[in-house]
């Protein structure tokens, strides 16, 4: 199995290839990682999965063995012809296409359970999950993250770690932090720990019309954590001041409150209430 430092040495020096730093590229040397990271996305024959950065197949190569098809987008087209010579198997898929610039509606099958189970590089990370936000057939999300990431997306009202990213995926989704995984269980290691995420699209209904003038508006309300949410508002939207005072009130907190204090209901109701 490739998920052990050997032979991902012995994989590289065989394609006479290294870690490229620009694609931030860090192999999962852990084979007991890989299985529980399997294990946790409950990956079965009924499951299409879609892997975002495969790398040297580590986690690919388990997947093939568990799932009914699994559907790889991968930038590096050394990477890719490592996948393509390693891993024979009818029901892999293998992309050299950068995953942002896709269309996900062109490889999503109706009725499979369709989840995205993947080491995300950490420098794009963010723009991923965001663009993963707008395809509803995905259901479910496993996702590798930096530690810290991981903690930003679980966090609570009223710790640092809590913001917009926090605020736009617990709208949509129910987020879970699953483990934590050492930086050494990567090659070449990391200067940071990674952990693992489970994100499952939600089913509730806020109720809103525009989700994308929401969307700019949570975005809005936390672009200078250190102002109010007055202050916030009224930078970017003509209300009346009296107007936002009374609507933060009927939520229940003062007028000199911060965004980083209101849960997602509340800048939910906020929102309703001053009439966006």
């Amino acid at each position: 199995m490739i998920a052990s430092v050997n032979k991902t040495k012995e994989i590289l020096d065989k394609y006479s290839i290294s870690a490229k730093k620009r694609y931030g590229q860090n192999f999962l040397i852990d084979s007991n990682i890989v299985k529980k990271i399997v294990e946790t996305a409950g990956v079965d024959e009924s499951t299409i999965v879609i892997e975002i950065g495969p790398g040297l197949g580590s986690m690919t190569e388990e997947l093939i063995k568990k799932a009914k098809k699994v559907i790889c987008f991968e930038v590096d087209h050394d990477m890719v012809n490592i996948l393509t010579n390693e891993l024979q198997s009818g029901n892999i898929e293998i992309n050299e296409k950068d995953f942002l610039k896709v269309d996900l509606n062109e490889y999503l099958a109706d009725n499979y359970r369709t989840i995205v189970v993947s080491n995300l590089p950490y420098y794009i990370t963010t723009p991923i999950l965001s663009k993963l936000t707008t395809y509803e057939s995905v259901s479910e999300i496993y996702v590798m993250v930096q530690d810290e990431v991981a903690l930003r997306i679980v966090s609570l009202p009223g710790t640092k770690d809590y913001g917009s990213f926090t605020v736009l995926m617990n709208y949509y989704y129910d987020c879970k932090y699953e483990f934590k995984v050492s930086r050494n269980c990567f090659y070449p290691s990391p200067n940071v720990d990674s952990a693992i995420v489970s994100i499952k699209r939600t089913k509730r209904d806020y109720g809103l019309n525009n989700e994308d003038k929401f969307v700019k508006f949570v975005h809005s309300i936390f672009e200078n954590r250190r102002k109010t949410l007055i202050n916030n508002i009224m930078r970017e939207y003509y209300i009346e001041k009296d107007k936002i005072e009374r609507t933060i009130r009927e939520i229940g907190y003062s007028i000199d409150v911060r965004s980083e204090k209101l849960s997602i209901n509340d800048i939910v109701s906020l929102y309703k209430g001053i009439g966006l």
